[in-house]
C-alpha cells in the first residue's frame, strides 16, 4: 500500500511557498491538486509555468497523481492531459458529473486512454452498489476507476460496508480527519472523530493494495512526513492474522451480509 500526501497549489506565488514542505516531503509519493489553478481565467498560459515550476520544486516522479474538483469539460481535460503528459504522471483524479454523464465520462476516458493516463473518479458518495455496476456497464470496455472518502462516512461501519460493496472499483482511498466544525485534519489528530488504527485494521483484513492520499487543510501539512510515518508502522504492525476478533467480526458480518459469505469463503481472509 502505498501512502502520499496531497498538496494543493492554488496559484503560481502559491506552489513556491511551498517549499519548505515539500522538502520534508522529499521521495514521498504526491498528488497535486491544482483546482484553484483551474478555475482561474487563464488556466492555459499556466501550464508552461507550472510545469516549470513543479520541475523545480520537487522530483517529479514524486508526483503519483493530479487532481481537480470540477466538472470534466473537454477542453479542459484536453489541457490537463498535456500537463499529465508533459509531466510524466500517469493518474488523473476528476468529480464525476452529477448526473453521472457516462457518455461524458466515457469521452474523457477515452481521451485520457490515448496519452496511456488513468482517470479515477470522484463520485458522489449517495451512488450506490447498483449505480456503480451500471455506470461500470456502461464506461465498458474501461475499466470504473474511484476514490473513495473516508472522512465522508457517518462511521467506521459505514465505511467498512461501503469499501467493501465498492471494492472491486476503489482504485485510491483519501484519509483525513474531522471533528464537529472541520474537515481535513490530520488522521491522528486528537479531536478528529475517526479512530484511524480500526480503518487500517480493516485495509489490512480485507487485503486492500490500492493507494491511499493523506489529503490535509494547508495549515497542517506540516503533519503530513509524521503521519505517514506513523501510518506505515501501524500498518506493517499490523498482519491480517493478527487483526482483532472485533474487527474480524465486523468485516465477515457485512461479506455475509452483502455477498453471502460462507465460514469457508471467509477463512480465506486469514491464510497465506
Amino acid at each position: 500500500m502505498r501512502i502520499c500526501a496531497s498538496i494543493a497549489i492554488r496559484s503560481i506565488r502559491s506552489a513556491r511557498r511551498l517549499e519548505p514542505v515539500l522538502r520534508l516531503l522529499e521521495n514521498t509519493p504526491l498528488e497535486i491538486n491544482i483546482t484553484g489553478i483551474v478555475r482561474g481565467a487563464d488556466f492555459e498560459s499556466f501550464i508552461p509555468l507550472l510545469a516549470v515550476e513543479l520541475e523545480d520544486l520537487v522530483n517529479v516522479e514524486q508526483v503519483q497523481y493530479v487532481r481537480i474538483s470540477t466538472r470534466p469539460e473537454r477542453g479542459l481535460v484536453e489541457r490537463l492531459l498535456s500537463l499529465l503528459d508533459y509531466l510524466n504522471v500517469e493518474r488523473l483524479v476528476l468529480s464525476a458529473p452529477e448526473d453521472l454523464d457516462s457518455d461524458l465520462m466515457m469521452d474523457v476516458v477515452d481521451e485520457a486512454s490515448r496519452y496511456g493516463i488513468r482517470v479515477i473518479w470522484r463520485l458522489p458518495s449517495a451512488v450506490t452498489v447498483d449505480g456503480l455496476n451500471r455506470l461500470a456497464d456502461e464506461l465498458a470496455p474501461y475499466r470504473l476507476r474511484i476514490a473513495m472518502d473516508v472522512a465522508s462516512r457517518r462511521s467506521v461501519r459505514e465505511f467498512a460496508r461501503s469499501f467493501i460493496e465498492a471494492s472491486g472499483y476503489i482504485y485510491v482511498m483519501y484519509l483525513d480527519n474531522k471533528s464537529r466544525r472541520e474537515r481535513g485534519l490530520p488522521i491522528f489528530c486528537e479531536k478528529g472523530k475517526i479512530n484511524y488504527v480500526k480503518i487500517a485494521k480493516i485495509l489490512t483484513c480485507v487485503r486492500y493494495e490500492g493507494d491511499v492520499v493523506l489529503r490535509y487543510r494547508p495549515e497542517y501539512y506540516g503533519h503530513y512526513r509524521g503521519d505517514i510515518d506513523l501510518l506505515s508502522m501501524i500498518l506493517s504492525s499490523i498482519g491480517s492474522r493478527v487483526v482483532d476478533e472485533k474487527t474480524k467480526r465486523l468485516v465477515e458480518s457485512i461479506l455475509r451480509d452483502i455477498a453471502g459469505w460462507s465460514q469457508e469463503d471467509l477463512s480465506y481472509l486469514y491464510s497465506g
